[in-house]
Formats: C-alpha cells, structure tokens, sequence
C-alpha cells in the first residue's frame, strides 16, 4: 500500500470507528465515556477512541493511533487502561479479529451477569449459534497484560464473548459486520429476557432448523455491510460532524 493508500485507509477507519460509536450512543449500547472500540491497520498499530469523550459527541478526530506497546503516535488525548489491555493482546494475537469492540450494554450484559445463554428462540438469536464463548472467568477490572492475554485466548475460540460479571466482546474483519453483529445480540437479548418474563412457556426452535438457520444467515455479509451504511447514512444527514 502506497502513503497515499495508508492515509485513506486511516482516515476512513477513523469515520466508520466514530459513526459506530455515535450509534452505539443512539441504540444504548454504551457507558457514556466508558468502553471501546478498536480496529487494526495494515501497519499493525490500531486507532481507539479516546477516552473522556461522551460516544455521542465522538467525532473521527478524536479517534487515536495506538501502537503495539499502547503509545499514542497519531492524535491527542489518551486511551482508557483496559482498553489498551484488552484491544492491543487481541488485536497481537487475534489478526483475524480486525475490528474489536466492547461494550457493557443493558440486555446482553444483564445474561452476562446470570447463568443463561443466548437460546435459539427467535430468528435473530440464529445469527449468533455457534458464535459465542462464555467466559465464566471474571477477576475484576482488565488492569493488567496478563488479564488481556487470557481474554485474547478466549477470542481465538469464538468471535463474541460474553464476560461474566462484565459485558460483551465482538470482533470481525470489519466495522460494519461487527457493529451488525453488536446491534443484533443486543436485541436478540432483549427478546430473550422479554419472552422468558412474560410468564409464558419459551418455545425453543428445533435443533435441525435452527442450524437451517445459521447456515442461511452465514451467507449475508452483503446485506449486514448495507445495514451499517443504511446507519451511516443517517449520521450524514443527522449528525454529519462526526465525520470530521
């Protein structure tokens, strides 16, 4: 990739990580200033919000770039500390999980926190079977480069992480599958926790149709991209300042 490319590739990085987090603040998947969002570049540093920044204020400027070791060589501000040690050992150990983001929002975190799991109920919870590890090992605040090593070992064994006690981890290869992805086990969640407290018996769908299911929804990565350019869309003419 020429200078001209790297350049491009971070500047349009840095639009997609931003307009995720503005909508992240927007459908309640967020802490106000707290969690966050990642995504790697081909050079192998990675750009980060940063911290003290509301997610519905956030704009592509006040996106950083972080290198391996957590110094920011590229904007102003600093990073959270449990970012730096949960996004730079997945990120060094997981290339596949290009985009990364962690946040604690209300429905996915309430199952977090009990002993369910994400069941086969509703459509949307098919997109997610097989998907998901459930990490039962919580040890307090990610502080320390040990406690970041051990969640990217959870990563390499599925793509989504519930953190008991805690919240969730998502990753992909871009922002727009794994914001997808992040919008959809947030409501899958919701519908969970609404169908089981309404009182009423939970219909499970079949095991063989449900894996009908799964594999159909494997084959619209297409239709996920367009749902996070639909959203995007919505920032430009709402909110165009994010951008900038």
């Amino acid at each position: 990739m020429n200078q001209q490319g790297i350049v491009d590739e971070r500047r349009q990085a840095r639009i997609d990580l931003s307009a995720a987090l503005r909508l992240a603040a927007r459908f309640d998947l967020h802490e106000g200033i707290d969690n966050h969002f990642s995504i790697m570049l081909s050079d192998g540093s990675f750009l980060v919000n940063r911290w003290g920044v509301h997610w519905s204020l956030i704009r592509a400027s006040d996106i950083l770039q972080v290198d391996g070791s957590g110094a920011v060589i590229d904007g102003r501000g600093e990073v959270e500390r449990t970012a730096l040690v949960i996004h730079a050992a997945v990120h060094r150990t997981c290339p596949y999980a290009r985009v990364v983001l962690h946040t604690h929002m209300p429905y996915a975190t309430a199952i977090a926190c009990s002993r369910q799991e994400i069941e086969p109920i509703s459509q949307n919870a098919l997109r997610f079977v097989g998907r998901i590890f459930y990490d039962d090992a919580y040890s307090g605040l990610a502080n320390d480069d040990a406690e970041g090593v051990r969640i990217a070992k959870v990563v390499q064994s599925q793509p989504i992480v519930f953190m008991r006690h805690h919240g969730v981890l998502v990753t992909a290869q871009t922002v727009g599958l794994a914001f997808d992805d992040l919008y959809f086990l947030e409501r899958t969640a919701r519908v969970q926790l609404l169908a089981k407290s309404s009182g009423a018996d939970v219909m499970r769908i079949p095991q063989d149709i449900a894996k009908i299911g799964a594999d159909q929804l494997t084959l619209i990565d297409r239709d996920r991209e367009t749902h996070f350019a639909a959203l995007k869309e919505i920032l430009d003419v709402q909110e165009p300042e994010y951008a900038r």
